[in-house]
């Protein structure tokens, strides 16, 4: 399904950037004879129904096309409030936001906000000051959305 999803990707990324969304994640199984599709959208604005719904009536005949299938289950969503970050790529598409990461070899999360990332390395405001981690010592990471509009309220 890797190959599947990669043509899914290669697809519609352009196509969702015209419509100011970007592409997150697609996941693509087959079950019974029939496509599961998962589709990952981001604005930084926040994902509504109406985007989602806009995006599956672009999306749904290029997959139909793509993948030379009616038999075809397709959900398009907001990738949540927080978010598991699973690739690399996701921290530019999240530029703004807050995150918590959790370094190789550390037990405390490390909390800020998304100021840059080049898919090698990931820069954080934290308390007032900039920190660059290398991407390949982050263990995990995930959107932070408690930090949003200040922060937790008393």
């Amino acid at each position: 399904m890797k190959d599947t999803e990669e043509r899914i990707i290669k697809d519609l990324e352009k196509v969702l950037k015209a419509m100011g969304l970007a592409l997150v994640e697609v996941n693509a199984s087959m079950v019974k004879q029939i496509f599961q599709i998962r589709i990952v959208i981001y604005k930084p604005e926040g994902i509504s129904l109406k985007d989602c719904e806009q995006a599956t009536k672009v999306i749904r005949p290029r997959l139909d096309l793509l993948l030379d299938s009616r038999n075809m289950a397709l959900e398009v969503t907001s990738p949540g409030l927080s978010r598991k970050i699973k690739n690399p790529g996701e921290y530019a598409i999240f530029k703004g936001r807050f995150v918590k990461i959790l370094e190789d070899g550390k037990n405390e999360w490390q909390v800020g906000q998304i100021l840059e990332s080049d898919g090698e390395t990931l820069t954080l405001a934290i308390d007032g000051k900039n920190k660059t981690f290398r991407l390949d010592a982050v263990r995990k990471g995930k959107l932070d959305y408690t930090m949003e509009n200040g922060g937790p309220k008393a």
